[in-house]
């Protein structure tokens, strides 16, 4: 199945959401299979998508073409990273995330984009999953994992610890030439917090890319 469905805390218990109008918009996949196709995004302000260029700069340092690779997108908000991850030829991926009204969408364009064989979604609490990593990855595939931590910029200092120590959790579960890709603002430093990774940081600001490759 690709929707799942577990209790969460609601989005409003960890930042203030802001009463904001929202306006919907798409969202271009850049390069792969799919490059040049839109997906809907649905206009929340507090999903915070990676803007175009950042995202084609991301994945220009990951190598552009990502074949025998499996990507997982915590916090995934529009699910653009895993989008584009499949096209660019990840074997499949996993997308996380609380909001329902996000969820919603992201469904609408794993289906509108025929990716229902590659791409699973999850309705859940991304730091709850993260509490139970070993658990959650044991059946997912033992080549080179991505995975993205892009959740919004306040949540790095408002649940620094929980995140902190499930990104650990999910780390040892990596296989080798796995990649950690974190981005967050010039309120945290995600190299400093977890000094024992071998980081490599790039800016786009107002955010910072940070990606950490898990040795043999």
């Amino acid at each position: 199945m690709n929707e799942r469905f577990g209790r969460s805390r609601p989005t409003e218990s960890r930042f203030k959401r802001a009463s904001v109008k929202w306006t919907p918009t798409r969202l271009r996949i850049v390069a792969g299979d799919l490059g040049g196709r839109y997906i809907e995004y649905n206009g929340d302000p507090a999903t915070r998508p990676m803007k175009e260029k950042t995202r084609e700069a991301l994945f220009s340092l990951l190598g552009g073409y990502l074949p025998d690779s499996y990507a997982i997108d915590l916090f995934a908000g529009t699910g653009i990273l895993g989008f584009e991850s499949v096209s660019r030829g990840s074997g499949g991926a996993v997308l996380l995330e609380l909001a329902r009204p996000a969820v919603t969408t992201m469904l609408a364009n794993m289906c509108t984009l025929g990716l229902e064989q590659q791409i699973q979604i999850q309705h859940v609490d991304s730091l709850r999953w993260l509490k139970n990593s070993t658990e959650r990855t044991a059946d997912l595939p033992r080549c080179r994992w991505l995975v993205y931590c892009c959740p919004p910029y306040a949540l790095w200092q408002q649940e620094s610890s929980s995140l902190e120590l499930g990104l650990k959790e999910l780390y040892q579960c990596m296989p080798a030439g796995s990649q950690m890709i974190c981005e967050y603002d010039d309120t945290y430093d995600v190299a400093q917090k977890l000094p024992e990774w071998n980081w490599h940081t790039r800016s786009y600001k107002p955010a910072t890319l940070a990606i950490a490759t898990k040795e043999g």
